[in-house]
């Protein structure tokens, strides 16, 4: 049982402060990794919550390998998301406030693969995104990759 499902034993669904990381992956054409999330079914960034005693940087390297089967070899801090504005609330009822470092991975190694997470995985020109979840765009705007008027 990861961390949030063992906090929701407690809460239900009421709404708790989520820390995570997300994680950018830019392939040599400067397209930007993008995940076919499988429990919202809309892109978003690589990512997820951070579990007992790990860094945001673990989490940022755990997550991109279990999402993708990339292998982050360096990392750079690139933002930190948090407030109002990354109140979410899953199809299923559980509401979080993200607290998210939002990494980019500077050197990756390793070939894409599905997981359980996901139903897609494809790198998208920063001009042509595709429908992208409400979270990728607010952490995409802090970092200045997309203009704020997408929404």
């Amino acid at each position: 049982m990861n961390y949030i499902q063992y906090i929701r034993q407690y809460v239900g669904t009421k709404p708790i402060i989520a820390p995570g990381s997300a994680i950018i992956v830019l392939n040599d054409n400067n397209e930007i990794l993008l995940q076919l999330r499988s429990d919202t079914n809309d892109w978003g960034l690589p990512g997820g919550g951070m579990e007992l005693g790990d860094s945001f940087e673990e989490t940022a390297q755990k997550e991109l390998f279990e999402e993708t089967g990339l292998i982050a070899h360096e990392l750079k801090l690139v933002g930190l998301a948090s407030g109002k504005e990354l109140y979410y609330q899953f199809p299923h009822g559980d509401e979080i406030y993200n607290a998210t470092a939002i990494f980019q991975a500077t050197t990756v190694t390793g070939t894409l693969k599905i997981d359980k997470e996901s139903k897609d995985l494809q790198y998208f020109s920063l001009n042509q995104l595709p429908k992208l979840n409400y979270t990728t765009v607010k952490l995409l705007e802090k970092i200045g990759y997309i203009p704020t008027d997408i929404v």
